[in-house]
């Protein structure tokens, strides 16, 4: 695997993923707080929300945006995602782990 091949595919993909509060790049917004890729196709990413009183609705959305955006590259085994500073971040969080863990992606 070409590692920095696919860092630049992820930021790539994560380029089109939008806040739906706001409407522009989370890239832009400065809201990918993390990004690691392991040589075995593991993908962790930690993203901030722009409030933490983002409605939880959208907070999910643009959780699931993300992980879609990752999904989307082939070499993307698996995912650990983390919701920052939201008020239902934990709730999220668990959604996210328990569908990734569904699909058999979930990173330890």
């Amino acid at each position: 695997m070409d590692k920095d091949k696919v860092i630049d595919q992820i930021w790539e993909n994560l380029s089109y993923v939008i806040d739906p509060e706001v409407g522009v790049s989370i890239l832009d917004l400065n809201l990918v707080q993390k990004l690691e890729v392991s040589d075995d196709g593991t993908v962790k990413i930690e993203v901030r929300m722009t409030t933490p009183a983002c409605p939880a609705m959208l907070a999910y959305q643009l959780a699931t945006d993300v992980i879609e955006a990752l999904r989307k590259v082939p070499e993307v085994k698996k995912i650990g995602f983390k919701l920052l500073d939201h008020y239902m971040a934990d709730n999220i969080n668990e959604a996210m782990a328990d569908a990734l863990k569904k699909d058999g992606m979930l990173a330890e």
